[in-house]
This record gives structure tokens, C-alpha cells and sequence, in this order.
């Protein structure tokens, strides 16, 4: 009841402070987001990113190449031979072994009278298997950095854009709250004055009556100062905000819970993330040493021949088939293939295999200038370690300070609803007093005066703890 007797006061003066068209907080800060031009200008620049991620996750598929022979008629001997030398379909597998199968119907013939026809159909297939580190997530981790970057600038950016709209709102509310009170002081100087003048306790012409002259002029100028104040804080609102200032209402109280991540934030993941792709960088420069790729490849094609080749046509007869295989390895510093191929012609009931093999070495001239880079690479992986490290440690660091702030703020709050407590009833009593001709009119306005100013200093420390709660929000991006 006493919460509720209390809260029903503070309502009453806050509807007395703040304007009849003030905007609850919450509403404020969604208009500012949906009207600013840079927080539309991150919007964009986030979406692009992401659309970027996307089309590099794209997973390669089945690649499909066909290509059309060439078609050629000739007039030989009184016949035409129509021939072509067929068409071609590649399949292009999506792994690693770059595995691609030909399929081809090869040359084709044929005379006008139709009396003789050749056909050499075709296929193989090429297939490569590596030795030593085949992973390469580079792609991967690239696309991951670029997506936790582009989030976390995002949502760091909105952040700060909301805090800056708190640190606003909260000068202009302490701008009020000075103004308020420096109006009190010169309205009470100017009655002091006047009180005094009046019970002729001082007179026009003594250096008393000049000093609070003085005092009321200084007062004069201190209001005037804040007025012109007032009007920039207008201006700075508008062109942040991207609306005018109508005033506060409803400033919630702040989710200040709060758990160090021992794994630390964006920040420390991106850092993490950096060291992943200088291994990676480090793994793929000695696979380039140390890797030994085998490439097979192997085919069969037939030749067959119908009918009678016409005299003079400049054409053989012939029904064969030949198969091929083939392997080559390579290394750094040599390479050895070798290959086997063999023909049998149906018709003579003959085979003729061919064997062929060949290599080559080199003495690695650069083996030096080798490790130097691989040294290089090695050092770029330790500073990225210790720049995780120090990442992490700082995030730790962060949080342990965080975490000391917001007990601070949680005893100034309750600290001022104590005061406030004290001030809501010291009104209340004075109020009733005053109505039992125990108290002036003044001793009313005086506490109401104080309860008034408290509603002010409550707006600036829910405020301040908002912006705990926008740093709690940072660390855990």
C-alpha cells in the first residue's frame, strides 16, 4: 500500500512536469530508429553483407557442358560424305577430386547413297586424389567473419545510437530540472527582496539591497544562459533523433542481469576466428610443399565401320576398339606419369598395346625463400593468438568493471527512492499542517518543490541505467 501511495503521488507530479504531448520513452526511441538516415544506412550495408555470405555458401552442383560437332558435306567420286565430328558432353562432379567424365559420339560419316557409315563413340573419365592436407576452410571461415562482423557492427551501432539518444534526453532533462530550480532561487530572491524592502529591514541605497540586486541579476543571467542552452540541446535532438522534442514519459526500469561469457563476445569470436584463418593460411602454404596429387584418367573408344566405303572416298574401313589409362603424380620437387594404351581391330583380330613413361625433378631453388615464408606465416600465427588472448582478457576485464558499475547504480537508485520516500512524505505532512494553519503556503510549495526535482533526478538515473543496460547488450553481442 505504502508502494502504492507513493507511486500514485509521483504520477501526480510527473503529470504535472511533463508536457501533455511527451512520448513514452519506448515509442521515442522506435520512431528515432525507423526515421534515422544512418541507422537505414547500416540496415542496408547489414543486408548487403549477408547477401554476400549467402551467395559464397552457395554449394557448387553437377556441371554440364555440351558442345556440337561441326557438320561438313563433300562431293568425292560422284558421292557426297556427310561427316561431323560429333558432340561432346562434360560432366563436372562437385568434390574434390574434380572427377569429370566425357562422354562424346566422335567423328560420324555417311555417303548420299547411304552404302557406307562410321561411328566412334567415346568415353573416359579424369579423377585426382591428393595426398597430405585437403581441407580448405578459408571460404568457410571468411564467410563466417564477414557474417559475425556485419551483425555485430549492426547491432553495436544501434546500440550506441540509442545510448546517445539517452545521453540527449537526459541533458535536456537536466536542462529543465536547472531551469526549474534556478527559476525557484530567483523567484525566492526577487520575494526576499521585496519582503525586505517592505518591513524596511534593508533600504534602496545600502550595499544589502545592491548585493541581492546583484545575486538577482546573476540569477537573471544564469536562466538566460540555460535558455540559450536549451534551444541547442533542441537542435542536437532534431538532427539525431530526426524529429522535434516533445517531451519524455513512461522511462522503464532497466534489465541490468548480467553473466560473464568466458568465451567473451563478437569481438573476442572475430579475433578467434582471425587466429582459425591464419592456421588455416599457415596449413594450406605447406600443403603446397609437402602435397602429392595422382591424377588418373582413363577411356574407352570404338571405331566402327557398315557398309562398303566407296572408291576414291580417301576413307579407311575400320572396326576397333581402344582403351587408354593413365596416372600421373606430382609433388614439389618431381613428377612421374606413365600410361598404357592398347588397340584391337575386329576385323585383322590383332592387338596393339604402347606403354609410355616419363618424369622430371628439380633441385627446389626456392626452398629458402619456402620457409622463410613459412616462418613468416608462423609468426602471423602467434600474434594472432596473442591478440586473442588480449581480446579475451579485455572482455573479462570489461565485464568485471560492468559488473562493479551496475552495484553502483543499484545503490544510487535505491539511495534516491529512499529521498524520494522522505520528500512524498514530508509533503504529505506538510500539506496537512498547512491545512491545520501550521505551515506557510510556502513550506507546501518548498516540498512539492523537492518531490518535483526528484522526478527529474530519478529520469537521469533510470536513464543512466538504460545505458548500463546498452553496455550489458554490447558485451554480449
Amino acid at each position: 500500500m505504502h508502494n502504492q501511495r507513493r507511486l500514485a503521488v509521483l504520477c501526480l507530479v510527473l503529470a504535472a512536469t511533463v508536457p501533455l504531448t511527451a512520448i513514452p520513452l519506448q515509442d521515442l526511441i522506435t520512431q528515432a530508429l525507423a526515421e534515422s538516415t544512418n541507422m537505414k544506412d547500416l540496415e542496408y550495408s547489414k543486408q548487403k553483407a549477408l547477401l554476400t555470405v549467402g551467395l559464397n555458401q552457395v554449394e557448387d552442383e553437377l556441371g554440364i557442358a555440351v558442345g556440337s560437332g561441326e557438320v561438313t558435306a563433300t562431293y568425292n567420286s560422284g558421292n557426297y560424305v556427310f561427316s561431323t565430328s560429333g558432340t561432346n558432353v562434360a560432366f563436372t562432379l562437385p568434390n574434390d577430386g574434380k572427377t569429370t567424365i566425357n562422354v562424346s559420339t566422335g567423328a560420324m560419316d555417311i555417303d548420299a547413297p547411304y552404302s557406307y557409315s562410321s561411328i566412334s563413340p567415346s568415353v573416359s573419365a579424369s579423377h585426382t586424389l591428393t595426398y597430405g592436407y585437403t581441407a580448405d576452410n578459408q571460404k568457410s571461415l571468411l564467410n563466417r567473419q564477414t557474417e559475425v562482423l556485419a551483425l555485430s557492427t549492426y547491432d553495436s551501432s544501434k546500440l550506441n545510437f540509442t545510448t546517445s539518444l539517452y545521453s540527449q534526453i537526459d541533458s535536456l532533462l537536466e536542462n529543465e530540472k536547472s531551469i526549474k530550480q534556478t527559476e525557484k532561487d530567483l523567484a525566492d530572491l526577487q520575494t526576499s527582496l521585496q519582503q525586505n524592502l517592505s518591513l524596511k529591514l534593508i533600504r534602496s541605497d545600502s550595499l544589502a539591497y545592491q548585493a541581492q540586486e546583484q545575486a538577482i541579476k546573476v540569477k537573471e543571467a544564469t536562466l538566460a544562459n540555460l535558455q540559450s542552452t536549451r534551444e541547442l540541446l533542441l537542435r542536437q535532438f532534431s538532427l539525431l533523433a530526426g524529429f522535434a522534442w516533445e517531451g519524455v514519459e513512461a522511462i522503464p526500469e532497466p534489465n541490468l542481469s548480467f553473466t560473464s561469457n568466458p568465451m567473451g563476445n563478437s569481438s573476442v569470436l572475430l579475433k578467434s576466428l582471425a587466429l582459425d584463418l591464419a592456421k588455416e593460411e599457415l596449413a594450406l602454404k605447406k600443403a603446397e610443399f609437402t602435397n602429392k596429387n595422382l591424377v588418373l584418367n582413363g577411356g574407352v573408344k570404338t571405331t566402327q565401320t557398315s557398309g562398303t566405303v566407296p572408291a576414291g572416298a580417301g576413307l579407311e574401313r575400320t572396326n576397333s576398339m581402344s582403351v587408354q589409362a593413365s596416372a600421373a603424380i606430382d609433388a614439389n620437387q618431381f613428377s612421374l606419369s606413365g600410361g598404357v594404351n592398347g588397340t584391337y581391330n575386329f576385323d585383322t583380330g590383332s592387338f596393339s598395346p604402347s606403354l609410355s613413361v616419363s618424369g622430371s625433378w628439380n633441385n627446389n631453388k626456392t626452398l629458402a625463400s619456402d620457409a622463410l615464408t613459412l616462418q613468416k606465416l608462423e609468426n602471423e600465427v602467434l600474434i594472432a593468438e596473442l591478440a586473442y588472448q588480449t581480446a579475451l582478457n579485455e572482455y573479462l576485464q570489461n565485464a568485471a568493471t560492468l559488473e562493479s558499475n551496475i552495484a553502483a547504480w543499484k545503490m544510487t537508485h535505491a539511495l534516491h527512492r529512499q529521498s524520494m520516500d522522505y520528500n512524498l512524505a514530508l509533503l504529505k505532512q506538510q500539506q496537512t499542517l498547512f491545512e491545520k494553519g501550521l505551515a506557510t503556503k510556502a513550506d507546501v510549495d518548498d516540498a512539492a518543490f523537492n518531490v518535483e526535482i526528484d522526478a527529474y533526478t530519478l529520469s537521469s538515473i533510470l536513464l543512466d541505467g538504460l545505458k548500463l543496460e546498452n553496455q550489458i547488450r554490447a558485451l554480449q553481442i
